[in-house]
């Protein structure tokens, strides 16, 4: 066997098998996503399960189960709620300790000019500091006072978050979807009914509070872009464009490898 010293990269004391096997619980460790652990389109970006009862869509394009977003929804306002009332808890805590800072300040200044207006033997009295203070500063009466414990807050948010692009959320922007699937529940585009996995789609939306139809990008391309909705006939009054789901290929433009950070061995 070749000794360590020869081998490329010598200068480590341990091959790469060895490593692997004696670095337990250290190093950063990459591994590669299969399909199965990607977004899959038409499911429920929050529970991960298929959105097929009440599908929504965010602003962002995230499609969520309608009862699983308002349920974040509701506990994240309650959430906020709290916070709120922490916060203001802390604003009128702190005004109330500047307005004791403030008001100490004032009687240590009253107390500073009534001392240095006494007069000794017709003469103004010099108030000198005290001379133990730069030799004995342990003393108690020379420590710094006690700095506030209260932990700064920061303003909370008028709304709740979105779970994926944590952009400001409510109920009213939700847009209801009419998500057409075959007889494998895969989602089929409105039109030409092509199955969607990692094509772009759109959801058209209309007025008159109608589900949104979901179609691909390129079939609606394809019709020259028409103003009125190729499924229901109405007019479009909006065009949101939908997460594309994931894939295990590279060239898919998603992550497809995830990393654990942990110390290293050296």
């Amino acid at each position: 066997m070749t000794r360590k010293s020869k081998q490329a990269g010598g200068n480590m004391p341990l091959t790469s098998v060895e490593m692997k096997k004696y670095s337990v619980g250290y190093g950063t460790t990459t591994a590669r996503l299969n399909g199965i652990s990607q977004y899959v389109f038409g499911d429920c970006a929050l529970s991960l399960h298929s959105a097929e009862e009440h599908p929504v869509a965010t602003p962002s394009g995230y499609i969520y189960e309608k009862a699983a977003i308002l349920e974040y929804l509701l506990t994240k306002t309650q959430q906020l709620k709290k916070e709120k009332q922490e916060y203001e808890a802390w604003l009128q805590k702190c005004q109330t300790e500047e307005n004791e800072e403030d008001e100490r300040k004032r009687k240590a200044q009253v107390a500073a000019f009534e001392e240095g207006q006494k007069v000794v033997n017709g003469k103004r009295q010099r108030v000198d500091d005290n001379p133990l203070k730069r030799t004995s500063y342990w003393l108690a009466e020379f420590q710094p006072a006690a700095a506030s414990a209260s932990q700064e807050l920061q303003i909370p948010a008028k709304r709740p978050p979105s779970p994926n692009s944590q952009k400001p959320l409510s109920k009213k922007d939700l847009v209801v979807l009419n998500l057409k699937r075959d007889s494998d529940s895969h989602v089929v585009c409105a039109v030409s009914e092509r199955s969607i996995t990692t094509q772009q789609a759109i959801a058209l939306v209309t007025k008159k509070g109608a589900p949104a139809e979901v179609v691909l990008e390129q079939v609606f391309n394809d019709l020259g872009k028409e103003k009125l909705c190729p499924v229901t006939g109405r007019k479009i009054s909006k065009i949101l464009h939908l997460q594309k789901g994931g894939s295990s290929f590279a060239a898919s433009g998603g992550s497809i490898e995830a990393k654990t950070y942990r110390p290293s061995m050296t």
